[in-house]
């Protein structure tokens, strides 16, 4: 049985989550690195990585950690940047 959210999210939410998603996705993949490998060099609970890379609800401290782990990204205004 799939759980059904009480107040759905938003389609412009919707889509800021899959964006924000589909760039962490394409930083860990210029790691060469895959989920199991880059949670654990990192210290990241595999979980909370796969809901923030799917585009699911994420907690902010999973986003700031993972970007922590990429110093090619060195603000969040570089992360957001032409989200």
């Amino acid at each position: 049985m799939a759980y059904k959210r009480i107040n759905p999210i938003p389609d412009r939410h919707q889509e800021a989550l899959d964006a924000i998603g589909k760039k962490i996705l394409n930083l860990r993949n210029s790691t060469g690195l895959s989920i199991e490998r880059f949670c654990v060099k990192n210290d990241i609970p595999r979980i909370s990585y796969s809901n923030l890379e799917a585009g699911r609800n994420f907690h902010m401290t999973t986003l700031l950690k993972v970007l922590d782990a990429h110093p090619e990204v060195n603000s969040l205004n570089n992360f957001f940047n032409g989200l």
